[in-house]
């Protein structure tokens, strides 16, 4: 599968490539692999402890914080101008992006 889609918003795997109603999004690496993580679990909550694990490879000195401040950021780039958010907290649990 080299292109996920959800919505409007589309990641083409190969070039790395991210467009919401057809305008490219620039992200860093990390929002990148966040980004994707969570497109590929779309439709379940996946959790902050997860996320940690999967993408930072979670240590001892990074805070679990460092998920909600990337989030914010795909949040800003993806989310900001669009009326359909696609990027929910789930209170206590984690995020989830939806279909």
């Amino acid at each position: 599968m080299t292109k996920i889609k959800i919505a409007d918003l589309e990641m083409d795997v190969k070039t790395k490539e991210v467009k919401r109603a057809g305008k490219p999004i620039n992200l860093t690496p990390k929002e990148y692999d966040l980004l994707h993580y969570l497109m590929l679990n779309a439709n379940q909550v996946v959790s902050r402890k997860t996320i940690l694990n999967k993408i930072w490879r979670y240590s001892p000195e990074i805070e679990s914080r460092v998920v909600d401040v990337y989030v914010g950021y795909l949040r800003k780039k993806i989310d900001f101008k669009n009326r359909k958010k696609l990027i929910r907290s789930i209170r206590s649990f984690g995020y989830s992006i939806k279909k």
